[in-house]
Parts: structure tokens; sequence; C-alpha cells
């Protein structure tokens, strides 16, 4: 004769290890439901806060390149104050984009055509700290400080400028200009060793014409004043 089944009591349902986890993954579902659906929905508006931002940036980039056109045309055609006003408005309005950075060596420059060498050093240091994007115009900008000195008469500050443009320059042209700058600022302080050590890192092989006079004229002095 059949046992009648033993009904299951709510107790041993909870005894039970298996269904005990099951019992334990529904309540987890149930509370932490809510949580997850919002962590989700956090996730996917970052990822359109993302894309809009990215788009954003790219629109800002296409409008930052058309004002830095106009900017140059105006210092092109030599009316730098208005080429100067033009350059800030872009770097304020831009920040952050290669076109900001442009402005700001480019203001730089300006600054130098109007003898204005302490707003053109802040813009020469401005870009080397928060934008250079390229080596090129990292040793420009070095170069501009090095020009901004040596105008100043502090010919031992701009020596070190301008070899550390020459150190940074991957380019033969710029690297060329900047270690004859250097030796001829160190000529003009006194230091004939430093200003030795600088023609020297010139690649004499690469000398035009006019660079190698000025090399040829660089070194003969130096030896001149060394004796």
């Amino acid at each position: 004769m059949l046992k009648p089944k033993k009904k299951i009591t709510r107790k041993e349902i909870k005894k039970d290890p298996v269904l005990e986890k099951i019992s334990q993954a529904e309540h987890y579902v149930r509370e932490k439901g809510k949580i997850l659906s919002y962590i989700l929905i956090a996730v996917a508006l970052v990822v359109i806060l993302v894309v809009l931002m990215v788009q954003s940036k790219q629109k800002a980039n296409r409008e930052a390149t058309g004002d830095l056109g106009l900017a140059e045309m105006a210092l092109a055609v030599g009316d730098i104050d208005n080429a100067i006003v033009q350059f800030e408005s872009l770097i304020s309005n831009y920040p952050g984009t290669r076109s900001a950075g442009m402005a700001t060596l480019l203001l730089a420059s300006a600054y130098v055509n109007q003898d204005d060498y302490e707003n053109a050093e802040i813009n020469y240091r401005n870009y080397i700290d928060e934008y250079a994007h390229e080596k090129l115009f990292v040793a420009a900008a070095y170069n501009g400080l090095g020009v901004c000195s040596e105008r100043k008469g502090d010919y031992r500050q701009a020596a070190e400028y301008f070899e550390k443009g020459g150190k940074a320059s991957p380019f033969h042209f710029l690297q060329i200009e900047c270690f004859l700058n250097a030796a001829r600022s160190y000529i003009a302080a006194g230091d004939y060793n430093r200003a030795e050590q600088a023609l020297q890192a010139i690649p004499t092989e690469k000398l035009g014409y006019n660079e190698k006079t000025e090399y040829e004229i660089l070194s003969a002095k130096i030896e001149v004043l060394k004796d």
C-alpha cells in the first residue's frame, strides 16, 4: 500500500540549499532590478554624451579652422592689430582645439612684430605648456622665446631657449637656425665654449650657402675671442 506523500512545508523549502539559492536569486532580481536598470541607463547616457561631445568638438574644430584662416590672412597683409584681436577671440572661443594652439603660436609671433616681448613670451610658453601638438611648432616656440630674450639683452637665457629649440626640432632647417642663434647668443654672453658646442651640434652637411657663411663667421669669432 502506497504511503501518502509527505507535504513539504515552507520551512523545509527554505532549508533546501538548491531551492534556497533560487529563492535568493529571485529576491536579488526583485530588489536589485531597478538599480541594474539605472546603471544601464547611466551607461547609455554616458555613451550618448560622448558621441555628442565628439560631434560638438568636430564642429568646433571646423569653425575654429575657419576663424584661424581669417586671422592668418589679416596677419599676412600686415593688419597685425586686427590679427591679434582675432587670434585672442579664437583662443577664447575654442580652447583646446588644434586651431587654438596654432593661434597661440601665431599670436606670440604677432606680438614679437609689435616689440611686445612680454605678451609674446606668455603665448610662446602657453603653446609649449598647453598645446605642443607638433615637435616642429614646439621648436619654433622655443626659438621665439630665444628671440624675445635676445631682444631684451638676456643673451644667456636666449641661447638656452635656442638650444632647446634646436634639440626639439625634427627638421634640419629649424635645427640649424636654432643652433646658429644659440652660438651667436652665447658669444654675446661671453660663453665661448658653449657657443662652440652649439656649432658642433649643427649637421654641417645640411648647411645651405648662407647658413654655411654664418657658420664660418661664428666659428672664426669664437677662435679669435677664445685666444
